[in-house]
């Protein structure tokens, strides 16, 4: 059986409540009231305060690495579809920023409803034939939702990893909210992500699905350069080695937030039968250009103001310098 794991002590305690920790405890509060405000009414404030603060100074340097980024993934677009397509993710950060507090307070059939789940007969199938998933989850600002609100809530066993925030009060709110429907099954896990690939192979053999964000970039040493729209990427090449050793099957997931409709897409794709191959070069070629099909369900959703692209090909190259 495994057991919910975590090198931290996220208990509280009553140094949690000192005056450095006030303003954590604000947000918190503010993110519960919003959770009971109806999403109509949450989204437009959203939308209407992400337009307003698009131009300040504090984003400024997120804004630049994004453009960077969609230079080197798009060189065919203009300095005005960048502008464009970044007004619309910082949209949308604040609409699931502002609706991130439901993960936490609301109800399991609450969460359930605010969640259009396409695809999700891949996981019943899955299931059915007693095997492992593992959820391929590239970085896009709904993440919590597919996890906490689609899977977990629908009593699926998952399991993920997590850093620390340098901040307890933050460290206990997103590793409860994480675990809150996970934790009551004896499958569920959460583990640090120093505590490497153990941990998740094993929770894979004993059935626990693996929500697995494949996107970051680790450096030369631990990367194998793979093709990622017009670009190269440095990516982990373990996807085949976790599939075998898990005895899992991969399933592409995409969360993204539709204003339309009020309600989280989380999208899932047909399983990818070709990992693991054998061979790691094709495995995370394989890997990639299903990371680019689910991105491309809303472009505008995924994390561009990441630092993807740190490790080039070319030693030294350093593109997000000042």
């Amino acid at each position: 059986m495994t057991q919910y794991n975590s090198r931290f002590d996220t208990s509280l305690k009553a140094k949690h409540f000192l005056p450095k920790y006030w303003g954590t405890w604000l947000l918190l509060a503010l993110l519960f009231i919003c959770s009971y405000i109806p999403a109509s009414s949450k989204d437009k404030f959203a939308a209407w305060l992400a337009d307003k603060l698009y131009s300040a100074n504090f984003l400024k340097k997120r804004k630049r690495i994004a453009f960077i980024n969609l230079g080197l993934c798009f060189p065919e677009y203009t300095e005005l579809e960048k502008d464009a397509l970044m007004r619309e993710n910082f949209r949308s950060v604040a609409q699931i920023a502002l609706s991130l507090g439901e993960i936490a307070f609301r109800s399991k059939s609450f969460l359930r409803k605010r969640i259009n789940f396409v695809g999700e007969h891949f996981v019943k199938e899955a299931e059915a034939a007693e095997q492992a998933i593992i959820f391929l989850a590239p970085h896009c600002y709904g993440v919590d939702f597919a996890g906490v609100a689609a899977i977990s809530a629908r009593g699926y066993p998952l399991s993920s990893m997590f850093n620390d925030y340098n901040n307890p009060i933050f460290d206990w709110f997103v590793t409860n909210y994480r675990t809150r429907f996970s934790r009551l099954n004896d499958k569920g896990t959460l583990y640090h992500r120093s505590e490497g690939l153990k941990p998740c192979i094993k929770s894979l053999r004993d059935k626990a699905h693996f929500y697995y964000l494949p996107d970051e970039d680790h450096g030369r040493d631990n990367s194998l350069f793979s093709s990622f729209y017009a670009t190269q990427k440095a990516t982990l090449p373990v996807i085949g080695r976790l599939a075998k050793l898990g005895r899992a099957v991969v399933i592409p997931t995409y969360t993204s937030y539709n204003a339309k409709t009020g309600k989280i897409d989380v999208i899932c794709h047909a399983p990818l039968n070709t990992i693991p191959s054998g061979n790691e070069q094709q495995d995370t070629d394989l890997m990639n250009a299903a990371i680019e099909k689910v991105i491309n369900e809303n472009k505008a959703q995924y994390m561009w103001t990441l630092k993807l692209f740190k490790t080039r090909p070319e030693e030294g190259l350093k593109i997000y310098k000042e």
